[in-house]
């Protein structure tokens, strides 16, 4: 007879699957009350809990598959380009046939030059972007590139089958790689897009030079049989055809231009509306009108639809723009923002209780006393009294602070306001100098080391600040000593922004009043 348990608290009679677990003494609760059985003398154990295994992808590779497959993409590089360089050499080699053929010289410079320079934009985008990314391994930042440039390539008598094959091989390696393993679908269709929106104007441009090179060996522009024509002055008649011809290269040559501009938003954005779809869609399809010169931004408006359409709730894998991994998303240059390096509140401006007492002398000085064309060599004494300062303790005071700062911004992103120090940090450490500021900065009558020295303060600065403290230095040696301004250059923690005004202050003292003003920074700047 089977045994039957009863539950003591609502009398519950457990069923036959649960008596084997009580028999082997594990833990069950009551079905009705949800009460754990107890029966005396006896310990029950808690039920195993059942171990999910992470299921790994079948496709993925081992790692000298991975290994085999990268070598070929590597030595794939290094020979694509051959076919398409051939031919490009020897259409513009061709053109040398007008010296025997002087009757149809334009027939032959266009017949010749014209594919020559189709195949030289597909050489140049295919050696100076496409080939580069390979040699540094960011398949994930080419992940179509090579594929559809080898597509084009092709129309040229076959000449970038070896492109086409290697993207076909770039394409295996990103879904196969074990560095995106943690990828989901949405992730790859965003790789897609980035290299999609980056190529697409570009291609399509490429496409019209085929399609005007496709036109011209129709020879749409001679009248032949019953074709409609249009009578100009000078008794010239086009054919309709042409007119047509014209003003659907005209509707896509503008369509991918206004791709081109809208590119930038589109290679930042992750999350996609149906509105951006139906908007890129819309310019694909008067891209295509004239020899399908859109059809990879009306591949990337379908694209947005589906990325609209399957968008997962949770953030995707691949990083925003900010982050800069060798194998993830297409690196979007350029961070303008002209932003403040260190953080507000540690920029320590000139203390006011120094300038009132200041600007009251001054006030009280009378014409004389303001005269400031005293000659420097009369109190010459008073200046070297001035370098016998330890300059070395208020070098190292400077560069401590500047390190700090630096370390600071470069702390970990946690809040936007670490986001702008970190993109203000990177702006400022790119900003280039303009032609009228390396002028000045030669025509200075300084030492190669001190301009040097003032290039080095100028990479942390923005274009403004730079031509005040440009400005500032240059009124500085024009109009006070030497060794003074190398001492105003050295103090720490001031912002180039108050030079303008230190220089107002000095330009109305004399030799001793210049030399406590001085003193009195650099004991408290």
């Amino acid at each position: 007879m089977a045994k039957t348990f009863i539950c003591r608290e609502c009398g519950y009679a457990f069923p036959s699957e649960l008596t084997s677990l009580i028999d082997n003494h594990i833990q069950v609760y009551c079905e009705r009350c949800g009460s754990p059985f107890n029966m005396d003398g006896v310990k029950f154990k808690p039920a195993p809990t059942p171990v999910t295994r992470k299921i790994s992808r079948t496709i993925a590779f081992s790692e000298k598959e991975s290994t085999n497959l990268d070598k070929m993409i590597q030595f794939l590089n290094k020979i694509s380009f051959l076919p398409l360089f051939f031919f490009t050499f020897i259409s513009f080699g061709l053109i040398a046939e007008i010296a025997f053929n002087l009757g149809s010289w334009s027939f032959i410079l266009f017949n010749r030059f014209l594919p020559g320079l189709i195949g030289l934009f597909l050489l140049i985008y295919e050696r100076a972007y496409i080939a580069p990314k390979i040699k540094e391994k960011k398949y994930n930042e080419i992940f179509l590139d090579s594929f559809c440039w080898g597509i084009m390539g092709c129309v040229l008598f076959g000449t970038g089958v070896l492109i086409l094959i290697k993207g076909f091989f770039i394409i295996i390696y990103v879904i196969v790689n074990k560095d995106n393993k943690n990828l989901k679908a949405y992730d790859y269709g965003l790789l897609a897009k980035n290299s999609i929106n980056y190529f697409s104007s570009k291609a399509g441009f490429v496409i019209i030079l085929i399609g005007i090179f496709t036109a011209f060996t129709d020879r749409i522009y001679i009248p032949i049989g019953d074709t409609i024509t249009i009578s100009f002055p000078f008794s010239l008649e086009i054919p309709i055809v042409l007119l047509v011809y014209l003003g659907l290269l005209i509707i896509s040559s503008i369509a991918l231009l206004i791709d081109k501009k809208s590119s930038s938003l589109i290679g930042i954005k992750q999350n996609f509306e149906i509105g951006d779809s139906i908007k890129i869609i819309i310019i694909g399809v008067l891209g295509v009108l004239f020899y399908a010169a859109g059809i990879f931004v009306l591949l990337k408006g379908v694209l947005l639809f589906f990325l609209f359409a399957t968008r997962p709730s949770e953030v995707p894998q691949i990083r925003s723009v900010e982050e800069k991994p060798s194998d993830t998303l297409q690196i979007y240059r350029g961070i303008k923002a002209p932003l403040k390096l260190e953080p507000e509140g540690e920029e320590k401006p000139l203390k006011s209780p120094v300038q009132e007492p200041l600007q009251s002398d001054i006030m009280a000085k009378d014409k004389e006393a303001l005269e400031t064309e005293i000659k420097i060599e009369q109190k010459s004494e008073k200046i070297e009294a001035l370098e016998e300062i330890p300059e070395k303790k208020i070098k190292e005071k400077k560069k401590e602070d500047i390190e700090l700062r630096l370390h600071e911004s470069l702390l970990p992103v946690k809040d936007e306001k670490d986001k702008k120090l970190v993109k203000e940090y990177f702006s400022k450490i790119f900003a280039v100098l303009s032609k009228d500021l390396r002028e000045q900065i030669i025509n200075l009558k300084i030492s190669k080391k001190e301009k040097r020295d003032l290039l080095e303060e100028l990479a942390f600065l923005t274009k403004e600040e730079q031509v005040r403290y440009i400005e500032a230095v240059v009124d500085l040696y024009q109009e006070i000593p030497k060794k003074l301004i190398e001492r105003i250059r050295k103090l720490p923690n001031v912002n180039p922004k108050h030079l303008d005004k230190i220089v107002e202050q000095l330009r109305v003292m004399d030799v001793e009043e210049r030399l406590k003003f001085i003193l009195f920074l650099e004991e408290n700047a």
